[in-house]
């Protein structure tokens, strides 16, 4: 993804004219690199993708994503598959089908996905600022920006962490495409089991679209807006089995994010303690749901849900503890991973063999 500030401005201007089918080097110039090499070399550390390959996907309808560091492949694809009904992707094989949300609607989305790349197959927006849009979007979907090499450098010599990166390297934090679909998977994954959860996400993204609550279409439907949530009535939540809890915190977060309330929280760099306050004065969202919502929907590798269950057991079975560790203990034993106690979060819920957690 594009950094902030001059370096970044300029890489997405020159990104921007190769999209218009300018040449890299003439897309280079104007933009104020040295020369191309200098752009490709930002273009595939920053973009994950070579210059001359955003610039034929208009042509192709397809181009390569560079993976740029290590990628758990076949980790990637279990999670991804975790859920066989889900109505909003599907995985066949190496392959992983949605529609995308950009500005303005939705693009459905291929990926192949390989060891060291995928190529992404997709109609290109005509739009080069929402082709950009939709290509970052999957680059931070993939979790292609999250600072692995740096992570592992900063735990490997940890007795408990060390050994969970070295056992999972490559393994990402499974992001959302957009932070209103983290909160509402926050919301509904909370006080339930897995795979209850499921059967309620699915059946929010059926009666949003018209749909019976158990259909089962043959392509991915979008995951609903905002508005389109909006659009039911508490009755009809609480008629695929949601509680009127959640039903009423679905709705005022749906509200919340049509009238602009949490405007501006979009993947990047923020005063973090800024935005978990905006998220805390949302009706329905507690702590455990604010770091969730950070770490699948915006990014935020230092998210640290205290109190999640499968967080405390897998602390307890990892340092050999005698009882689960209370929420402050929690704090204590993951404070060694600052700046990254979401990532290691998310490794040691993978180190729980039939983990609950998603």
């Amino acid at each position: 993804m594009t950094p902030p500030g001059p370096q970044g401005e300029r890489l997405r201007q020159a990104a921007l004219h190769v999209l218009k089918g300018d040449a890299p080097g003439a897309a280079a110039r104007v933009a104020g690199y040295s020369g191309a090499e200098a752009f490709r070399r930002d273009c595939l550390r920053l973009l994950h993708a070579a210059p001359e390959a955003l610039r034929q996907w208009a042509g192709r309808g397809s181009y390569r994503i560079e993976y740029g560091g290590p990628f758990h492949l076949l980790q990637t694809l279990g999670y991804l598959g975790r859920d066989p009904g889900n109505l909003a992707e599907r995985v066949r094989e190496d392959r992983y089908i949605r529609q995308f949300p950009v500005s303005g609607g939705v693009v459905r989305v291929e990926l192949h996905l390989g060891e060291r790349s995928c190529t992404v197959e997709a109609r290109r927006p005509r739009s080069a600022g929402r082709a950009l849009e939709l290509h970052e979007r999957l680059v931070r979907f993939l979790g292609l920006s999250q600072p692995l090499n740096a992570f592992y450098r900063a735990v490997g010599g940890h007795p408990v962490m060390g050994p969970l990166v070295r056992r999972f390297t490559g393994v990402r934090i499974p992001q959302l495409p957009t932070l209103w679909e983290a909160l509402c998977w926050a919301v509904i994954g909370q006080q339930i089991n897995l795979a209850f959860a499921y059967r309620l996400r699915n059946r929010l993204i059926a009666v949003s679209h018209g749909f019976p609550p158990d259909t089962a279409p043959d392509e991915p439907l979008a995951f609903p807006l905002p508005r389109q949530v909006l659009d039911l009535r508490p009755a009809d939540l609480l008629a695929q089995q949601f509680s009127r809890q959640k039903a009423r915190y679905l709705l005022g977060l749906a509200e919340a994010c049509e009238a602009g309330d949490l405007a501006g929280l979009e993947p990047g760099d923020h005063d973090w303690t800024a935005v978990e306050a905006r998220l805390l004065a949302q009706t329905g969202l507690g702590p455990w749901s604010a770091a969730y919502a950070m770490m699948r929907g915006l990014g935020y590798m230092d998210g640290l849900p205290v109190g999640d269950s499968g967080l405390r057991t897998a602390l307890q079975r990892s340092f050999t503890l005698n009882s689960p560790p209370t929420v402050r203990e929690q704090e204590e034993l993951m404070a060694p991973f600052r700046p990254y106690r979401g990532l290691a979060t998310y490794y040691l819920w993978k180190s729980l063999a039939n983990t609950s957690t998603d």
